[in-house]
């Protein structure tokens, strides 16, 4: 098998961990407010709302990112290859994002954040060296 049908199904098993990721980010909202409780009332009330909003949104905008990821790894033309390169670009700096705002260690104590990191690192790695295969053969055709 040639190393083009590798890294396009690589591709679309991104695409579907990205929006497997997603649907972990929904499904892990609504323990949000149990992870804030022990924070003081006033910084609860504040926090709260925001955080289920953020949480929430990022599920939902990753759904799109993994879809358009797997639909576009099933074409060699340049729409798909220019999509695959942004959403690559995007997936490459949620580990960094991770890396620089989620310091603590109580956050690495929840099972389901855990997952979502793991998956994370998997995904960028995996989307980076797949893409890079794609529109390198690209470039050469």
């Amino acid at each position: 098998m040639d190393t083009q049908k590798i890294a396009a199904r690589f591709l679309r098993a991104v695409g579907g961990l990205l929006f497997t990721l997603g649907l972990v980010h929904i499904a892990a909202t609504p323990h949000i407010p149990g992870l804030l409780g022990g924070s003081p009332p006033a910084v609860y009330q504040r926090a709260v709302g925001p955080t289920l909003l953020n949480h929430m949104l990022v599920g939902i905008l990753l759904l799109p990112l993994g879809y358009s990821t797997w639909l576009a790894a099933a074409y060699r033309e340049l729409w798909a290859m220019r999509i695959l390169f942004a959403n690559t670009i995007v997936v490459f700096t949620l580990p960094l994002s991770i890396a620089a705002f989620m310091r603590r260690p109580e956050y690495y104590t929840s099972p389901l954040f855990v997952a979502g990191v793991g998956l994370v690192v998997i995904i960028s790695l995996l989307m980076v060296a797949a893409t890079l295969v794609l529109v390198r053969k690209q470039k050469f055709q």
